[in-house]
């Protein structure tokens, strides 16, 4: 989510910042357009599948999902462009 700040006015004149959470723009898949790097779970919940189903495939390796990077903490994750890509490769 990205936040947004407007200046108000207190009633002694000083200003105070007020954020306000605001959804990110996402495409007609839900995920948000802004992301390169998605997670398993984003996947599993664009493609319809339970997230378990994606950890499976994503252990598979190409061709059955595209592909990952591991990250230090151990999370996976898929950069937009090659999920594109790989989403190309399975409509044809």
């Amino acid at each position: 989510m990205a936040t947004r700040t407007s200046g108000r006015l207190k009633s002694g004149g000083a200003a105070t910042q007020v954020r306000e959470m605001v959804p990110a723009p996402a495409d007609r898949r839900g995920i948000a357009s802004d992301a390169r790097w998605l997670s398993i779970r984003q996947i599993a919940g664009d493609l319809g599948v339970s997230s378990s189903t994606a950890y499976k495939w994503s252990a598979r390796g190409v061709p059955w999902f595209p592909r990952t990077i591991r990250l230090h903490n151990g999370d996976i994750r898929v950069r937009r462009d090659w999920y594109e890509q790989w989403l190309a490769a399975l409509e044809q």
